[in-house]
């Protein structure tokens, strides 16, 4: 051990003070570490929009059952026809709300989708937003607002103190396609019977005429009672008004109902069906991926943006195990919303979404012998901006499914590039898109049919008829019409190889048989309906189903175990009826003409960053023919039209394969020392070679060629030629005798005459290859008979005299 003095200590101890306090002093200088952003946490879950919208925050409540009333389609004296402008800006007219003031009230919602594909839309909501109408002290007058997520009301007219007409905001670059609306209403008195008249639908007809009623919350009944949305209103009716549509001969339909207000100073909310935002959606799944037990199952990850930067999300749900048992795994996909206005399908979404992650022994099942991916939303823009049926683009999304454009309609192009890549990786057992109907009752499905054996896609809708109460299998349909090719049922039968593809169609209204006839749908009831189609798939796949006693069930529903798919397929073939599709009409209430609602090609062109008319074809110019490709041209001549020029190609020397861009030869060139092939009168092997000293030889490095006509004496060189350029010494041919006795008559015949003093002729330096061998006299006229690849690919150089 060796020993340290007291005084080396003393200073290997300053030292190390020393270097502690420098190097503590370098941290000043470097900047504090980035937080880790904790997860789960997203800064793009906020809905963006081009329009100011205030925060509403989320409705909850204890919904209960509502039976739906009397059937009502009573004919009304309307009176004479009017415009729709004189309506909304007539003298008489008393305007009390406008959700865009600086905006006509008909297509005020036109968006320049340029502008957000450039990137160059500011959507912060941050600002402060007015009320558009402030009543004064003892003014009766409600006030309305819609300028929320999923709100829509664009105009509300007072026509009196008891009653308002209102207008509905088209979906955006559209004309139309009126149906869903979500709205707020304050200001109220106790005891006012109000009369609402919504004046601008498009459709023919509606489920208000067959006993739905209006859904209604109101913020005081729900503090005093815990009451969410329920179903209300009275005189309700359906009907087409005296109101025209604008540019077209045909009326508008209206919506007309009454209400009496049960508390004064109360805020009341008008909705078409159980609302559904964006927003809702992004605290659900937030709040899915906070539990430690679904975090080890579900992976969510954002599938693309919309067009409006929106995000559209996609959950990934399996159990966990050994990749090459994954693999093995089945594939099923699930869809909504690609209709914003169809809110019950993020409802039946929601349903199977929280059953999957939940502990059930079914559930467990099924991750264990399915991967899940679902697409909750597939139209974020729609629904924040309160559209029925149409994203910013101004078209149906699930008419777009055989040809979707990436920028125009992202969340579509990227959903389906998942399916087939996804259809590729594994086998697909079910893909089912939850949509809502606005003109029949009951919950059913529309599938494809397969000719020869009709039962396989019947069998998992049988299915599902026998273990749910309220799913209706008489109304499913199975036909394939012309006009739903583009969407995702039939656009992706036909390009996968899947037979179970279902649109899943849930009313807004409610069953008309089994337990829950006459009464509405909860948003319970349609959650159900989204854990039965789960349920389904242990049956349709002949999965072991829980070996527990089952728990006493309500009436009209049956376990899973009672069935089987085998014996669901042995009855569907026996019984011949129930193979047979019914007439029912496989649309989703849209029974306007698609050219009604959709603008006018002028309008268009002014939102759409693409053009709709083809450019003319610019005419082909005609290329000067010159001497270069003199024969070029006359080979083409020869050729009878342009479509046998087209067929000509040019293959490959080496591989033979068709010689066209991006040609990757298979048997590529080797790298050869380039060797001269002087042609006509210039060729070596006619010739010997001679030395400095006359005698002939067999070495090239020494050999002299010179022609007979050259003077060698009278040769201007350049300074940096002479270096490596070695003239010769002696004439390989001294007479005119001893050249024709060589070459032969026919070379005075083939090169016309030339002066000597234009003329010279070098011999190549042995040591450098790429010197320069001679220069001759470039000039079409002196050597006829040498063409210009010739010329560049023999061992000598032409060149005019002249230019020196």
């Amino acid at each position: 051990m060796t020993n340290v003095s007291s005084d080396e200590s003393s200073a290997h101890t300053e030292l190390s003070n020393s270097r502690a306090i420098e190097d503590h002093e370098l941290y000043r200088f470097i900047p504090p570490p980035i937080p880790l952003i904790p997860k789960n946490k997203y800064t793009d879950d906020i809905p963006r929009s081009y329009f100011l919208m205030l925060y509403l925050k989320r409705l909850y409540g204890i919904e209960k059952e509502y039976y739906t009333g009397e059937d009502n389609n009573k004919a009304l004296n309307l009176g004479a026809e009017i415009s729709f402008f004189s309506l909304c800006e007539g003298k008489n007219s008393n305007v009390v709300y406008r959700r865009d003031p600086n905006s006509p009230p008909y297509n005020s919602n036109l968006l320049d989708l340029r502008k957000f594909l450039q990137g160059t839309v500011k959507t912060d909501n941050r600002e402060q937003i007015l009320p558009y109408y402030t009543p004064l002290p003892g003014d009766k007058t409600l006030v309305f607002e819609s300028r929320f997520e999923s709100g829509n009301l664009s105009m509300a007219i007072k026509a009196s103190n008891e009653e308002y007409n209102l207008v509905l905001q088209n979906d955006i670059n559209s004309k139309g396609n009126t149906q869903w609306f979500y709205f707020q209403i304050k200001n109220t008195s106790a005891g006012l019977d109000a009369r609402f008249n919504i004046v601008n639908f498009t459709k023919r007809d509606s489920l208000y005429n067959f006993g739905m009623k209006i859904l209604i919350f109101s913020e005081i009944e729900n503090e005093k009672s815990q009451l969410g949305w329920f179903r209300g209103g009275h005189n309700i009716s359906y009907y087409q008004n005296n109101i025209r549509r604008p540019g077209n001969s045909k009326c508008f339909y209206s919506l007309s109902f009454n209400y009496k207000f049960e508390y004064s100073d109360d805020t009341i909310y008008f909705a078409y069906c159980f609302p559904y935002t964006y927003s809702d959606l992004m605290q659900d799944l937030t709040i899915l991926e906070s539990n430690s037990y679904i975090a080890t199952i579900m992976n969510r990850k954002t599938l693309c943006y919309s067009i409006g930067g929106n995000r559209c999300d996609l959950l990934t749900i399996t159990a966990q195990g050994d990749p090459e048992d994954i693999k093995k795994r089945k594939g099923v996909i699930l869809t909504a919303r690609v209709h914003p206005g169809e809110t019950v399908g993020s409802w039946m979404m929601k349903g199977a979404i929280e059953f999957l992650t939940g502990r059930s022994k079914e559930a467990e099942i099924l991750r264990k012998a399915y991967v899940f991916k679902i697409i909750p939303m597939l139209n974020p823009d729609g629904v924040i901006y309160g559209n029925y049926r149409c994203g910013l683009a101004g078209v149906d999304l699930n008419r777009r499914w055989k040809n979707p454009n990436k920028n125009l309609h992202p969340t579509i192009f990227a959903s389906k590039r998942l399916i087939k890549s996804f259809a590729k990786e594994r086998k697909i057992e079910l893909i089912c898109d939850m949509h809502g109907h606005s003109r029949r009752k009951n919950i059913f499905a529309y599938g494809c049919s397969i000719t020869d054996s009709p039962e396989l896609t019947r069998v998992f809708p049988y299915i599902l008829s026998k273990i749910s109460p309220i799913f209706a299998y008489h109304y499913c349909s199975f036909k394939m019409q012309k006009s739903k090719e583009s969407t995702l049922r039939i656009t992706v039968f036909r390009e996968i190889n899947c037979a179970y593809i279902y649109t899943l169609e849930a009313s807004f209204c409610g069953p008309d048989f089994g337990i829950y006839i006459g009464l509405h749908h909860t948003s319970q009831h349609l959650k159900d309906m989204g854990k039965q189609v789960c349920l389904a798939l242990i049956v349709n796949g002949d999965l072991e189903s829980p070996s527990e006693e089952p728990q006493p069930l309500p009436e009209g529903i049956s376990t899973i175990s009672m069935f089987s798919k085998k014996g669901i397929l042995d009855e569907l073939r026996n019984n011949k009826e129930l193979l047979q599709d019914n007439d029912n009409d496989s649309s989703s209430g849209s029974e306007s003409d698609p050219s009604e609602d959709n603008l006018d090609p002028e309008e268009v062109t002014n939102v759409y960053p693409i053009t709709l008319t083809p450019k003319p074809k610019a005419e082909e110019k005609k290329t000067p023919v010159n001497r270069s490709n003199k024969k070029r041209a006359e080979s083409n001549r020869s050729l009878t039209s342009q479509k046998e020029r087209s067929k000509i190609v040019i293959k490959c020397k080496l591989c033979g394969e068709p010689d066209l861009s991006g040609h990757n030869c298979q048997k590529p060139k080797p790298k050869l020392r380039p060797i001269m092939k002087p042609q006509n009168i210039f060729t070596y092997s006619s010739q010997p070679y001679y030395n400095a000293a006359g005698k002939k030889v067999r070495d090239q490095a020494t050999q002299t060629i010179v022609c007979d006509w050259v003077d060698v004496k009278n040769v201007n060189l350049r300074e940096n030629e002479k270096k490596s350029i070695q003239l010769s010494q002696t004439p390989l041919v001294k007479s005119t005798e001893e050249q024709k006795s060589l070459y032969g008559d026919s070379r005075n015949s083939s090169i016309s005459p030339v002066k000597k003093e234009t003329r010279t002729a070098y011999r190549t330096n042995s040591s450098d290859e790429s010197s320069i061998i001679g220069k001759f006299w470039k000039n079409d006229k002196a050597f006829p008979n040498l063409g210009r690849n010739s010329r560049q690919s023999s061992a000598w150089k032409y060149s005019d005299a002249s230019r020196k």
